[in-house]
C-alpha cells in the first residue's frame, strides 16, 4: 500500500486544509455583513439573503458535478481546473456593482468551489493505512467545520472594515497557489477508473447507491447533521441575541467559544480504524443531541450554560463529520466513490440551507421548546445511524 508520503507530502496536505477552509469560509464569510452587502449593491434587506441562497444552492449542486467528474477524469485535474476557475471568479466579483450581476457572480462561486471539497475528501480519504486515511479526513473535517466559524470572523473583520472585495483577494492568491502545487505533484496512488463512456453514465450508479441501506444510513443523518447546526445558531441569533447583548456577549463571541469543539475530528481521527467508523458516527450523534437536550435544559435565563452546553452539541457535530464520511469510504468501491462522497456533501449542505427555514417556521415555539425538537431530529439520526442494516459493497 502507497505512503501518503509517497503519494503526497505533509505540506501539501497541510496546504489541501488550508485550501478547504478558504473555500468553504466563501460560504459564511457575507453573514456578519448582510447590511454592508446590501448598501453596497443596492439590496433591499429581503434581498440580502440571496447572497447566501446563491451560492449555497449553487455549491449544493456542483458537488454532484465535480464529484463524477473526478471518477472519470481523477482528482487532481478536477481540484486543479476548479480552484483556477473560482480564483477566476473570484477576481471579477470584485469588479462587479450591480445586484443582479453580484448575486450571478456568487452562484458561479458557489458553483466552482463546490469542485474542491468532495473531490478532496475522496483524494485523502483513499490514500494511505486505514489510520492515515482517517487522520486526512478528520484535518479536512476540521477545515470545513471551522470555516463556519473563521470565515464569519473574517468577514466580520476584514470584510467590514475594507469591503467585500478586497477579503476575496487573498483567497484567490490561495486557491492559485494550491492550484499550482495539485498540478506538478505526481499521483502514483493505484485508483480504479471509470471506463471511457458518456458522463452521464457516471450518474447510473446513483440508484444503487441510495438503494444501499449502509448508505442510507449515512446520507440521513448527514442531512440533519447540518440542518440542526444552523437552525441552532440562527435561533441563538434571532431570539436570544438581544438577552446575549445585555450580557455583553456577541453573535461572533458566542461561536467563538465553540471553537475548541471544531477540533473534535481530530480527537476521534485514531479511534475510527480501532472501534469503526460505524459506532464513532453514532456517537457522535448522541453526544450532540444531548449538547441539544442540555441547552434545552439551561434556557434563556442561563446563557452561559447554554452556550457552554452548544460546546457539546458542536463536538458531537465534529465527531459524527469524519465518521460518516469514513462509512462511505469504506462502503462505496473506488470507481463511484467520487459521486457517493459528493452526494454525502450535497446531502449535507442542503440541510445545511434547509436549517434557516426550519428556525424561521418554528418562531412559535419557545426556545428550550425549539432546542428539544432539534435534539429529537438528532436523537432520530443518532437511532437510524445505529441500525444494524449492511449494504454490499457498490460497484
Amino acid at each position: 500500500m502507497n505512503s501518503p508520503l509517497s503519494n503526497h507530502s505533509n505540506s501539501l496536505t497541510a496546504q489541501l486544509v488550508a485550501c478547504a477552509l478558504a473555500v468553504v469560509s466563501l460560504l459564511y464569510l457575507p453573514l456578519p455583513i448582510l447590511p454592508l452587502l446590501a448598501q453596497t449593491y443596492r439590496l433591499n434587506p429581503g434581498e440580502s439573503g440571496f447572497t447566501l441562497a446563491a451560492f449555497g444552492v449553487a455549491y449544493a449542486c456542483g458537488f454532484l458535478v465535480f464529484g463524477p467528474l473526478s471518477d472519470r477524469v481523477g482528482r487532481q485535474p478536477v481540484m486543479a481546473g476548479g480552484l483556477l476557475a473560482l480564483a477566476l471568479v473570484t477576481v471579477v466579483l470584485t469588479m462587479v456593482s450591480t445586484p443582479g450581476t453580484f448575486l450571478m457572480g456568487r452562484a458561479l462561486q458557489g458553483f466552482a468551489a463546490a469542485s474542491f471539497p468532495p473531490v478532496a475528501l475522496a483524494y485523502l480519504a483513499e490514500r494511505g493505512t486505514p489510520r492515515q486515511r482517517a487522520w486526512g479526513v478528520a484535518w479536512m473535517s476540521t477545515a470545513f467545520l471551522s470555516a463556519g466559524l473563521l470565515g464569519q470572523i473574517y468577514g466580520g473583520s476584514v470584510a467590514n472594515r475594507w469591503g467585500f472585495g478586497v477579503a476575496l483577494l487573498p483567497l484567490s492568491c490561495i486557491y492559485v497557489l494550491t492550484a499550482i502545487r495539485i498540478g506538478i505533484v505526481k499521483d502514483t496512488a493505484h485508483r480504479a477508473k471509470s471506463p471511457v463512456t458518456s458522463l452521464w453514465s457516471n450518474y447510473r450508479p446513483l440508484g444503487g447507491l441510495l438503494a444501499n441501506a449502509a448508505l442510507r444510513r449515512v446520507y440521513v443523518p448527514a442531512f440533519l447533521l447540518l440542518l440542526c447546526f444552523v437552525a441552532f445558531y440562527v435561533e441563538l441569533d434571532a431570539h436570544l441575541g438581544a438577552a446575549m447583548a445585555q450580557q455583553h456577549i456577541s453573535p461572533l463571541l458566542a461561536r467563538a467559544l465553540a471553537l475548541p469543539a471544531f477540533f473534535a475530528p481530530l480527537a476521534v481521527a485514531s479511534y475510527i480504524p480501532r472501534w469503526g467508523a460505524h459506532r464513532i458516527a453514532t456517537a457522535g450523534l448522541v453526544v450532540a443531541a444531548a449538547g441539544l437536550v442540555l441547552s434545552a435544559l439551561a434556557g434563556a435565563d442561563h446563557l452561559y450554560a447554554l452556550l457552554g452546553a452548544s460546546v457539546v452539541f458542536v463536538a458531537g457535530i465534529g465527531i459524527g463529520v469524519p465518521a460518516l464520511i469514513a462509512r462511505i469510504a469504506g462502503i462505496a468501491a473506488a470507481p463511484v466513490r467520487g459521486l457517493a462522497v459528493s452526494f454525502y456533501t450535497f446531502v449535507l449542505f442542503i440541510g445545511a440551507s434547509i436549517g434557516p427555514w426550519v428556525a424561521l417556521r418554528s418562531s412559535g415555539l419557545s426556545e428550550e421548546a425549539f432546542l428539544l425538537v432539534l435534539a429529537a431530529l438528532m436523537a432520530a439520526a443518532a437511532g437510524y445511524s445505529a441500525g444494524t442494516a449492511t449494504g454490499l459493497r457498490t460497484s
